[in-house]
């Protein structure tokens, strides 16, 4: 085995992090063309960042680092290699330089780019803006194809001004690649990374991510195989996934409606992508490898990309065991973590979508035999193993929140919690009010996850433990603007409602969360909540349309950030009495007033098509679920799974599954027929709150019924069911003629008539499909 150098090691994945910045550099420049642009890097490099590296890098290391800036490279196989897999080719030369004009051509928009179906697409593209510049609306594409020099250069200026922020002496090597990491995440997220002879709708954050990530496993795999040069179909790649099960019913089953159940719920979602992602962290750091490998984590799963050695494979088992025993004492395996791996070369890199199919169906074996690594002695199932210890002893008593463990001895405790339930508590109280996520690679810290810890601080947090050199990773929740010692950010759906939302809630401090009860009260009409579960239509599709694994970091980066970031920026705006109990990948989990909820909706699916710029292969499907705010949670939420499961399942009328909608009110529509819905809606409301009514309350209510009826008996669909159930047709006919007589009421009499059954529309109007849900909402927002 040839030698493995630490240092030689992280400037080889920090050249190749920076081997690209030349492209950025030269673009901001009014004569790009003057020289290329590993000059302008190399330029850049000795007048930007040298000097700030010799604190941290002897002169040979950085002679290292900007031997791979202007493409003299030290270790040229590696990072040229790492260079051409990234960009999904089998080799880049210099004159593969960037074809057209680079310097005036816009990132296209990848959520306009991919596709499962040859359906017409527009093309989008990104604005030249740092991530966070306004709010996350510069994540949203336009139709303009060119941008000037002058748009690089002030995003040029942010950067370096950024690179101001590193201190001279406090930093370690691992620490600046991660820094550098998020910064060029932040700059060059919108910077198309090269034409070459594909289309540019790779970023070049993604390009020098995915560079880096492959360089450190490429110097990994030779210094470990004694080999010189490593070449496209050596297998010097693993592939690692990491999965939760039980997610759901973890967050749902064991709450309560004791113990402020709306401070614990997010805090067990919370809770749930913190094992994620500190599972992810364990394995970067078994493996030795920086932050840049990981490819995407969001939703509850990850996947990371490291070097192909038997030890590696070893660490993995050895982490699966580790992760096993923990969750299995401290979680009563409620959750379970899986992980599975795949070996990979290059080429298959380059068709990266193809080969997750295949780590997929490893990863779904394991999951079907959770803890085995604990379970088993030797190749068989160790029966005694499945008990576990009496929890609760006959002098102890049970905790309030789950009924399952014992409850704590605590002053503070008063309602009664165990350890698990204590902490969710605690994890709520402090989140609405938290700017940053410390992470510990021990468990002596506030919250504990497979042996290492976390803390959430606020703005007086960071300045008194700002000399705190325990944590290894500080991120800055939902804000880009950082500097040593926090190291990045991170957007997480982290917004609760609290008494500064809600004023006249029955709590007592500005930050606490409010109850269930409180955001029912902002509800019109009767007080209820809505429980909207949504998620993006046929993802799986889509994912096995070909991807590099580059685009495919491009692609997952820009979903998290819409669900993550964008959704939870919406709430903290204009939307604050809606509750997140997640949102990231692509679903989402919100709780809110009723018809504020509904609104919500129509506003994220009109932003998602904008977001993908009208892309048809692009949908979402949201089930909606009112509910009386002291309903079992662990029912809501499986009776919302079913509302998303009826969108999932709605069929067009030649029968063809199209999903794209809402269920509520016992409905399944379109969201264009959600604005029909909802405009005829206001439209009586607005009947019944004149002075006098136009329409008495009693005759909307036998509308919704007549709505039922035709509904039930097939006519809106042309297909009779129930020819008894027709007879709603001289009801409602008479009814009209009932209480709709006077001139006054001569706009809803035509209304309602036009919903009649006639020769002319022998289905009814094209309302009638929808009365019972159009009077569902009038009846539900009007009721005192």
């Amino acid at each position: 085995m040839a030698e493995f150098n630490q240092k030689e090691y992280q400037t080889v994945i920090l050249g190749a992090l920076l081997h690209d910045i030349g492209k950025f550099i030269q673009r901001a420049q009014e004569n790009p063309a003057k020289q290329d642009h590993s000059h302008w890097g190399d330029e850049w490099f000795q007048n930007h960042l040298a000097e700030r590296l010799t604190y941290i890098f002897n002169d040979k290391e950085k002679q290292t680092i900007r031997s791979a800036i202007n493409n003299h490279h030290e270790h040229e196989e590696i990072i040229s290699l790492a260079d051409a897999i990234s960009a999904g080719m089998d080799r880049i030369a210099l004159d593969d330089e960037e074809k057209g004009d680079p310097f005036t051509h816009r990132l296209k928009a990848i959520m306009t780019q991919v596709a499962h179906t040859e359906e017409h697409k527009s093309t989008g593209f990104h604005t030249i803006k740092l991530l966070g510049k306004d709010n996350l609306n510069e994540i949203f594409p336009d139709s303009n194809e060119k941008c000037s020099f002058k748009e690089y250069s002030a995003l040029l200026n942010d950067f370096e001004n950024d690179l101001n922020n590193l201190h001279k002496s406090d930093i370690s090597p691992l620490q600046f690649i991660d820094y550098m990491y998020f910064i060029l995440w932040k700059y060059t997220w919108c910077i198309p990374s090269a034409a070459y002879l594909h289309e540019p709708d790779v970023s070049l954050f993604d390009h020098l991510k995915t560079s880096a990530a492959i360089a450190g496993c490429l110097y990994v795999y030779e210094k470990t195989k004694g080999i010189e040069s490593t070449n496209i179909d050596d297998p010097a790649f693993l592939l690692v996934v990491g999965d939760i099960s039980g997610i759901q019913s973890y967050i749902f089953d064991v709450l309560t409606q004791q113990g402020k159940v709306a401070k614990r719920l997010r805090a067990r979602s919370l809770f749930t992508q913190l094992i994620s992602e500190i599972a992810s962290h364990r394995i970067l750091h078994s493996l030795n490898m920086p932050i840049l490998n990981i490819i995407s984590s969001a939703g509850g799963n990850f996947y990371i990309l490291t070097a192909n050695t038997e030890d590696n494979k070893k660490k993995l088992e050895e982490l699966q065991v580790e992760f096993d025993r923990w969750l299995f004492t401290n979680l009563r395996a409620e959750l379970s973590l899986n992980l599975a791996y795949i070996t990979l070369s290059g080429n298959d890199l380059k068709n990266f979508s193809q080969k997750l199919k295949g780590l997929k169906t490893i990863l779904n074996k394991k999951k079907y035999q959770p803890f085995r690594s604990i379970l088993c002695n030797s190749q068989n199932w160790d029966e005694n193993k499945f008990v576990q210890p009496e929890v609760i002893e006959s002098d102890e008593k049970i905790c309030n929140g789950c009924h399952e463990a014992s409850m704590i001895e605590n002053v503070f405790n008063e309602e009664g919690l165990c350890e698990n339930c204590w902490s969710d508590t605690q994890i709520g109280q402090k989140l609405p009010q938290s700017n940053y996520l410390a992470f510990f690679a021990d468990s002596n810290h506030d919250f504990t996850i497979l042996n290492y810890s976390f803390e959430l601080w606020n703005e007086n947090d960071i300045k008194k433990k700002i000399y705190d050199k325990t944590s290894y990773l500080i991120l800055k929740l939902n804000d880009t603007e950082i500097s040593p010692p926090v190291t990045g950010f991170k957007y997480l759906s982290t917004h609760i409602p609290t008494k500064q939302d809600i004023p006249d809630a029955n709590v007592e401090k500005d930050n606490q969360p409010v109850a269930f009860d409180d955001i029912a009260g902002k509800a019109n009409g009767d007080k209820l909540i809505a429980y909207a579960k949504g998620d993006v239509d046929n993802l799986g599709k889509i994912l096995e349309t070909p991807f590099s694994l580059s685009k495919f970091t491009t692609f997952s980066r820009m979903l998290e950030t819409f669900f993550s970031g964008y959704l939870n920026k919406t709430l903290t705006g204009d939307y604050r009495t809606l509750y997140s109990v997640y949102s990231g990948g692509d679903d989402f989990f919100l709780i809110g007033p009723w018809d504020e909820t509904i609104e919500f909706m129509k506003f994220l699916r009109s932003k998602f098509h904008e977001f993908c710029m009208g892309n048809p292969d692009f949908t979402f499907s949201t089930g909606v679920l009112l509910s009386k705010p002291h309903e079992p949670l662990s029912f809501c939420a499986k009776n919302v799974e079913e509302q998303l499961n009826s969108s999932k399942h709605r069929k067009d009328k030649e029968g063809k599954e199209v999903k794209d909608g809402i269920t509520l009110f016992g409905q399944t529509v379109s969201w264009t027929e959600l604005d029909n819905i909802l405009e005829n809606a206001n439209k009586v409301i607005e009947w019944l709150k004149r002075q006098p009514p136009v329409i008495s309350r009693s005759f909307a209510h036998n509308m919704r019924i007549y709505g039922e009826m035709a509904e039930l008996s097939g006519i809106t669909d042309d297909i009779i069911i129930k020819t008894e159930l027709l007879r709603f047709i001289p009801l409602f006919t008479y009814d009209i003629n009932r209480n709709l007589s006077k001139e006054e009421q001569k706009e809803a009499y035509q209304w309602a008539t036009n919903l009649l059954p006639s020769i002319e529309t022998p289905k009814g109007g094209n309302t009638l499909r929808h009365l019972k849900t159009i009077m569902g909402y009038v009846l539900t927002f009007t009721r005192s």
